[in-house]
């Protein structure tokens, strides 16, 4: 049976991805590509299951084949085959998948919902205590603590603190700005809230969890990368120094809820961030690159590749008539 195939393949992904893709060194040499690759294990995950669900929804049934036994036992036993405790087995199985997808679903709406008015909130304080600078094209807000970060949404709007202004030179400004727009012409902030939203709706599943572990850390270094592009790496590594000692030293005012982004300048493994910038690494030969983008493009496509196989060739998936 169809489901029986992709349930396996959804299992062994899950397992074997994480440990594969955070020790993969060519994630930190390409972060575009890691990111890929992250995603690409989670869409071929979810559609792996959200399939496998549907072919136990509607199976396809015509010849015989070993993997049709699940199948077989499970409708047998909902019909009452195998006794009471066979249709107790096939009724919770049905409410386990069922569950799943209605907590999917609440948390999606919860999610977005508080997601939306937080946005909101943050976009009038800014529209209230904010200015916009045509030179630094920014918001900038009065607030004593150095930060910067993007507001995200459909106008992604970057912000800069005066603390931020007083403190960083112009190169080391100019740096941190071009990082914030990296993350919003990137939108990260959608790749961000994806894994966040699976990792709340299913906080024991330990993929979702390295995947946004993971992804917060690789958007923070395709951002550094975007930015010294046109700004020297020295003038990024100053800047975060400079943000991170001046907030420690500095705790006169208190925590202001305008200082809320998601995606902020000192954002992500600050270390790693520092070497990478001082010791670039190596790019990627292009055969490499490609070899992974390909490899992330098969395992995301899997799933669906494989139902198409099932369609042109129904041996693979067919099971017996339940009723001869």
């Amino acid at each position: 049976m169809i489901g029986m195939h992709l349930l396996l393949f959804a299992t062994g992904v899950s397992m074997l991805a994480p440990q594969v893709l955070t020790r993969a060194g060519w994630a930190y040499r390409s972060p575009t590509l890691g990111i890929a690759a992250w995603y690409a294990t989670l869409v071929a995950v979810l559609s792996a299951v959200g399939v496998a669900f549907v072919s136990w929804v509607a199976p396809w049934q015509g010849a015989d084949a070993p993997v049709c036994m699940l199948w077989r036992w499970c409708v047998q036993a909902a019909a009452g085959g195998y006794g009471l405790a066979g249709r107790l087995v096939a009724f919770v199985a049905a409410m386990v998948g069922a569950a799943m997808a209605a907590r999917l679903v609440v948390t999606t709406v919860r999610v977005v919902r508080a997601a939306s008015t937080r946005r909101d909130r943050h976009l009038q304080m800014l529209t209230l205590a904010g200015r916009v600078s045509a030179e630094l094209d920014a918001t900038v807000v009065e607030h004593p603590q150095p930060a910067a970060y993007v507001v995200s949404g459909s106008t992604r709007r970057v912000v800069v603190t005066t603390g931020a202004i007083d403190v960083l030179a112009g190169p080391e400004l100019a740096a941190v700005l071009a990082h914030e727009r990296a993350h919003a012409a990137g939108r990260h902030d959608l790749l961000l809230d994806g894994v966040r939203l699976l990792e709340k709706a299913f906080p024991r599943v330990g993929l979702f969890t390295a995947a946004r572990s993971e992804l917060c850390r690789l958007v923070e270094l395709r951002a550094d990368e975007v930015a010294t592009v046109h700004h020297a790496p020295i003038s990024l590594a100053r800047a975060m120094v400079t943000m991170a000692t001046a907030a420690s030293t500095a705790r006169t005012a208190p925590a202001s809820p305008m200082l809320a982004g998601a995606l902020s300048a000192t954002g992500g493994d600050a270390m790693e961030r520092l070497h990478r910038l001082l010791t670039p690494p190596m790019p990627l030969p292009g055969v490499h690159r490609a070899m992974i983008g390909a490899g992330a493009a098969a395992l995301a496509f899997g799933p669906a590749v494989f139902v198409v196989a099932a369609l042109v060739l129904p041996w693979l998936v067919a099971c017996p008539p339940l009723m001869s």
